[in-house]
This record gives structure tokens, sequence and C-alpha cells, in this order.
């Protein structure tokens, strides 16, 4: 039974978590929270000790694995204590609010040879898996995708008031929920983004975050992609939030649907169409992330992502604040 220990819980992914990790048999042998909010409940959910700080977590146990939570701005130093400590550990994204401290995280972790597991949970989900269902790797030729949550008093309700605030979360919904798309855009195109430009508002709720982005990447290929995420629906408890998308790659044309994908395709007798169901409800994938790193720790296999792919996409995110804050000019990345 393997011992784990869940970081800095105070976040609103942790829910997403908890089942997953209770059905898999693991021994939650410790529970960190400094801001004395979430832990304790936990800790009595699970039969185990709640600290105030993963130091002391540390002091007194010895992990085998971590789920960590917590602030964006404390993600690094979070980070760095449990390289240090040698224990293998599954992050939350972004890692931190600077490209430049999780790139620092990359080379260690590399140099430790340490498991690390980033949740870009779009590698798991169907709609990478229809995309990619043929025999050979897909080249996507340009792609839109759409993801707007709901608004921001939302995290006010879930007792994470630090996201509104820049300094501490590093951005708005470009950094916590567009990190996805920007990272299945990249991972789809199989190909370097050298270009960035992007626009966004922050009139709606006149906070230091931003409301709504949209984010333009262009590929060594010539391949495009369109990013467009919010913190403006309108969310209730049975639609929290749209997601939409179309991708062209080859002679294939994929766009989602109510409840699936549409498959649109050049044939031998002419245009096809398939519909192929897919579940885009991405707290699921949660799950299929605590499954996927329990069987990578265990297999000695890589993690679908690690701190090398959070450092290419936080530097993406860099790129876009950056370009939305000069009007829109366009950056461009070295090769």
């Amino acid at each position: 039974m393997k011992k784990v220990a869940l970081i800095d819980t105070a976040h609103w992914h942790v829910p997403l978590y908890i089942d997953a990790l209770e059905k898999s048999g693991v021994e939650i042998i410790g529970i960190s929270d400094p801001t004395d909010t979430t832990g304790p409940a936990l800790a009595r959910k699970f039969g185990t000790a709640c600290f105030a700080t993963c130091e002391q977590l540390l002091a007194h146990e010895r992990p085998e694995l971590a789920f960590v939570f917590g602030r964006h701005i404390d993600m690094p130093r979070t980070a760095n204590l449990l390289l240090d400590h040698g224990v293998p550990f599954a992050m939350e994204k972004p890692c931190g609010i600077r490209a430049a401290d999780v790139q620092q995280l990359a080379l260690k972790a590399a140099q430790k040879q340490a498991f690390v597991a980033i949740p870009f949970v779009f590698r798991l989900s169907d709609t990478m898996k229809v995309i990619q269902s043929g025999e050979d790797p897909v080249r996507v030729d340009h792609a839109s995708f759409r993801f707007i949550a709901g608004p921001p008093s939302r995290y006010l309700r879930a007792g994470n008031p630090w996201m509104l605030e820049r300094d501490i979360a590093g951005g708005g919904p470009l950094i916590n929920v567009g990190v996805h798309m920007i990272d299945l855009f990249q991972t789809l195109s199989c190909s370097k983004i050298v270009a960035v430009s992007a626009f966004s508002t922050a009139l709606i709720n006149n906070l230091s975050i931003e409301d709504f982005i949209t984010v333009a990447l262009q590929c060594a290929s010539g391949a495009i992609g369109t990013i467009e995420c919010g913190y403006t629906f309108p969310s209730a408890s049975g639609q929290q939030r749209e997601f939409t998308f179309s991708v062209r790659a080859g002679n294939h044309f994929f766009r989602s649907a109510d409840k699936g994908i549409e498959v649109i395709r050049d044939g031998v007798n002419g245009i096809e169409h398939e519909f192929v169901p897919a579940e885009f409800e991405t707290d699921l994938y949660y799950a299929d992330f605590v499954r996927h790193v329990l069987k990578a720790l265990q297999d000695d296999s890589l993690a679908i992502a690690d701190f090398r792919d959070a450092a290419a996409v936080l530097q993406l995110v860099e790129a876009a604040y950056r370009s939305a804050s000069e009007g829109g000019r366009t950056i461009q990345l070295s090769h």
C-alpha cells in the first residue's frame, strides 16, 4: 500500500482527486494546509494528521508519493522542497507564476531523475483520443478552442480569494484554464510555437486578472491555433462552462458537438461524416490522472507531462500576457 501525502489542500481541485484516491487503496499518511480550512476535515476523513506546512509534514512522515496543490506563487518552493527530500509527486498546474522558475524545476528534476507528473488532463481526454485515433499521429493544420469558465466569484466561494490577485495567481483564466488548451494545441501540432499575440479585457469585473483573453499561436510548421478563455460563463450546477473546438488535420476536420465529436473527412466516395461520443466534462479526467500517476510510478514509466511541459506552456502564457499588455503586438519566440 503506497503512502501518500496531500500538500496544501486549500484548493478547488482537491475534491476531484479524493474519490479516486479512496478507491485506489493508498494510505494517506499526512496532509498539510497552511490555511487550516480544508486540511482538518480531510485528516479526519482519512484518519491521519494535518500539518500547518509541507516542511512540518516531511519532518514527521516519509511519503512515497505526494499530490501537491496550493497557491500558484508557492508551488516552486514546495516543488524544490519535495525534490530535495526525494519524494515523487504530482503537482497542479501551472507550477508557478514565472516560466523561469518552472524551467529551473525541470532542470533540477532531470538531474535528480525525479518522478514528477503534471495534470494536463486533456492528454488523457476523449478529445485527444478521437483526434489521434488513427495509426499515425495527425499533424494539425489549424485549431480553435474556446473554454469559458464561470465567474471569478466561484473562487471566493471555494475559499481561494488569491485566485483573483495577479501577483499571487500569475493571471486569470489563461494561466488557470487556458494552459490546458495551449498544451493540447502544442501536443497536436508536433511543432514549436514561434509567435504569440493576444488581446484581453478586465473591464467586466475590474480585477487585476483578465476576465477574457484571446490568443493566437503560430508554429514553425505554419500551423495556427487560437484560444479563447474567460471567467464569464453564467455557470450553474447543470452547466458550468462552455467548451467548444474545431481542428483541421490533413483530410480530417474535427468539431465539438453535443455529447461528442463530429468527424468530417474526404472519403473515396465523397465527404464522409461520423459522430463519435465523447466526454467533455474535464473534472472527470482528474480521477484518470490519479490512476495514471499511481500506475506510472508503479511501472517506473513516464508521466503524461512533467515540468518541461509546464515550463513550455508557461513561456507561452507569459508571451500572451506581454502581447496583451502591449496592445496585441506579436511576440516572436526563438526557434
